[in-house]
């Protein structure tokens, strides 16, 4: 949380089908709960990134693709940007490995885009912090994603910032950009 009690507000970009981008004028995001979903359960923005939105929705949806838009306060925010939190998800990591022993249950295994483990990690995180009196909100973090923008380089050009929002009353206005798929 931010020291200064003022939360940040960005921008997060939501590809998705323009039927249901109908749908979510009128009635609001609903948040996903998808066995791949990798920062756990949310509605997933691409922050300040609109045309790696875009792109996502015309590669699953084609010219029936639309990208909303959102305000988003990072109120209660596990920001994986933020070093702290890497050793909150490595015990927690640690406490989810010892009740899947105890309960007999294998550890969910990332494939390709499904990034199973890391879902589980964060969910479970979320809980026990919910538990112990600490609300999570949202949950940000950075991907690698793509190929190097050049030979041998790190920056990689897919890579973007992705929040999943587990409280949609972090979103604050909503609208569809219109002008993302022009032209595609």
């Amino acid at each position: 949380m931010n020291p200064s009690g003022s939360e940040p507000i960005v921008l997060g970009y939501h590809g998705t089908r323009s039927e249901w981008a109908d749908m979510i004028e009128r009635d609001g995001f609903r948040v996903s709960k998808n066995p791949y979903d990798w920062l756990g359960d949310g509605v997933y923005f691409f922050q300040d990134a609109p045309e790696r939105a875009m792109e996502w929705a015309y590669e699953r949806y084609g010219s029936d693709g639309a990208v909303m838009v959102a305000e988003i306060r990072l109120d209660h925010c596990m920001d994986l940007l933020d070093l702290g939190w890497s050793e909150v998800l490595s015990d927690a990591y640690d406490s989810y490995l010892r009740l899947l022993r105890q309960s007999g249950h294998s550890r969910p295994t990332q494939s390709g885009g499904a990034h199973r483990l890391d879902r589980e990690v964060i969910n479970y995180t979320v809980g026990a912090l919910e538990e112990a009196g600490s609300r999570i909100d949202c949950v940000r973090a950075a991907f690698r994603e793509g190929g190097p923008i050049y030979p041998d380089s790190a920056l990689y050009d897919r890579a973007h910032i992705q929040i999943a929002v587990r409280n949609p009353a972090c979103i604050r206005r909503v609208w569809r950009d219109r002008e993302a798929l022009q032209g595609r």
